[in-house]
């Protein structure tokens, strides 16, 4: 009786999806189909495959980053294992922030018997070093937006805060043990300490400074992408305005956590590829569109993929009872 009234993860899982994809499509309905379909008629398709292996390219150099957190952590996982939990990651791409790729701490506690509370703080520091990435490239022409020096100064001075606070271990021990008192976190201090112990690893100055440096060459890989899109509809920018774009409106999507940053993103990307390079409304609008679907949507469709084709791998995982008992197992205390 509670199996069959608690939805379970593979429904959520693909209600999120859904619910991005019509957020998607109600975001293009609102641009304008025709102009849309004109700009396409003008578009060199033969950039879409290079477009997409650039994207592919991109999740490739991040799974060496998803590796090195993992031997950082003392976590055991054939490199084999890995990226395919890495790959299969990638389906919770349209969530909020990606921060639901911590669904890979589900996929390595069913194959390893990993505490997921152990594993988890890998997926923030990704967001944490991809964030830093992102705001690294903004650089590159924040200063051509009225107020692109306050959302970098805001964004910045975040991060700077959460990096103190998770390295200053007398401070984040202050507050874990003032959390711990509070009734609905009690049960789970041993949880929160255990996380922040991976946390304070995973941030120190080497591995943040590696971490960072593969975020930037990965990421830049899909600013290519985008180039070469512009390229395509024959509305070329210099590499460094393009990265700029692409990079500034990663980040309005981080910040305004919409899945997968949609809305946000789009809407700071087309409209700054129409107010700093007078770029046409429709032609703006299918650039946008089709990097979209090279970076996120592509990332959800390869993560199906993996997840339903690594049936072996995932054996445990992949059934919605392993996976509830996982979730659980974030929310129960420990005897």
């Amino acid at each position: 009786m509670q199996r069959s009234a608690r939805m379970t993860f593979k429904s959520k899982l693909f209600l999120t999806i859904a619910a991005a994809a019509i957020l998607y499509l109600l975001w293009c309905l609102w641009t304008g189909w025709r102009e849309i379909a004109s700009a396409f008629s003008s578009f060199q398709w033969r950039i879409l495959p290079l477009c997409l292996l650039l994207a592919f390219g991109n999740y490739v150099v991040r799974f060496t980053k998803w590796h090195y957190y993992l031997s950082i952590l003392n976590i055991p996982l054939r490199p084999l294992a890995s990226f395919q939990v890495f790959l299969a990651g990638l389906v919770m791409s349209a969530t909020p922030g990606k921060f639901g790729e911590v669904f890979k701490s589900y996929l390595v506690k069913e194959i390893n018997q990993t505490p997921i509370s152990r594993s988890a703080p890998i997926v923030f520091a990704e967001r944490l070093t991809d964030f830093i990435a992102f705001l690294l490239m903004a650089l590159l022409g924040v200063t051509l937006l009225p107020n692109g020096g306050v959302v970098f100064a805001v964004s910045i001075g975040g991060v700077a805060a959460v990096l103190i606070l998770l390295s200053w271990k007398r401070a984040a021990e202050w507050t874990l043990a003032r959390f711990a008192r509070l009734p609905f976190l009690h049960n789970h201090a041993d949880k929160l300490r255990t996380a922040y112990e991976s946390a304070y690893l995973l941030i120190a100055p080497r591995p943040l400074l590696l971490a960072t440096g593969v975020s930037l060459g990965s990421w830049f890989l899909e600013c290519v992408a985008f180039y070469l899109v512009l390229w395509g509809f024959n509305y070329p920018l210099p590499i460094a305005s393009a990265t700029f774009i692409y990079a500034f409106g990663t980040i309005m999507g981080a910040l305004l956590m919409t899945p997968g940053g949609i809305g946000p993103t789009e809407g700071a990307i087309g409209g700054l590829l129409m107010l700093l390079f007078e770029i046409p409304k429709g032609v703006a609008a299918s650039a946008t569109l089709i990097i979209r679907i090279c970076t996120l949507w592509f990332a959800v469709a390869v993560g199906l993929v993996v997840l339903a084709s690594c049936s072996r791998t995932f054996s445990a995982a992949a059934d919605d009872r392993s996976l509830d008992s996982a979730l659980r197992d974030l929310n129960e205390p420990r005897p």
